[in-house]
């Protein structure tokens, strides 16, 4: 090994002995000089070292015994999770997803406009008070207090017999105002804004008012 003599300097190494600036023979060495000259095993080393690692990693990725799921659940943690809840345009609401109607609409058109959305949607049945609770706090804060809301429920054809439209179901749970329903010629069932906080009551289904569409609103299994 060459002799070095190490100077007042910072340290650094020359061969195997510490210095930071020293002679070797008569060459000087610096930081520099001892990367590019004195440590070519540990530069080789550091390579093989990484090249095994990656290797080791796409093994790990590619190996049958992982399984192309494991593979995918691997590759899907670098993509950011998208999941949306709801379909495009409807609202979660507790537990499900409601479109609301905007734009006023008289009971028949805005049960059709909420069948044009596809298989499931209709307007909304309230079958629990934990729902209705939902509907009531989402409407207090987003709805038009100077209208009313069209939801599912009517007597037309069965007078003083409500039920849910898009299900068929007899209405159970109830959220009336005072004195509703009140009968007569009004068949509809719609949530009243204002003051009344969005009790049910009974209308007029020619009458136009904003609506409330539910998706997967039928969940009942076909006869067999």
């Amino acid at each position: 090994m060459t002799a070095c003599r190490i100077e007042d300097v910072p340290v650094a190494m020359c061969g195997r002995e510490e210095v930071s600036m020293a002679t070797c023979g008569r060459e000087e060495v610096s930081m520099a000089t001892w990367w590019h000259r004195e440590t070519p095993m540990s530069m080789w080393k550091r390579v093989r070292l990484a090249a095994v690692v990656l290797m080791v990693v796409v093994g790990m990725l590619a190996s049958p015994a992982l399984g192309k799921k494991n593979v995918s659940s691997n590759v899907s943690l670098l993509r950011p999770q998208l999941v949306q809840s709801c379909p495009m345009a409807f609202h979660k609401i507790g537990t499900k997803c409601y479109f609301y109607g905007y734009f006023p609409l008289n009971w028949f058109r805005a049960a059709e406009f909420c069948h044009s959305f596809g298989n499931g949607v209709s307007l909304a049945t309230i079958e629990t008070a934990q729902e209705n609770l939902y509907i009531k706090k989402w409407l207090a804060v987003n709805g038009d207090h100077n209208t009313g809301v069209w939801v599912g429920g009517s007597d037309n054809g069965h007078s003083g017999k409500w039920a849910w439209f898009p299900t068929g179901q007899l209405v159970d749970f109830t959220n009336w105002g005072p004195s509703q329903p009140s009968g007569d010629d009004q068949h509809c069932m719609y949530m009243v804004g204002g003051l009344l906080g969005y009790q049910w009551a009974d209308f007029h289904c020619d009458f136009d008012m904003h609506f409330l569409c539910e998706h997967g609103v039928n969940t009942i299994k076909p006869w067999r």
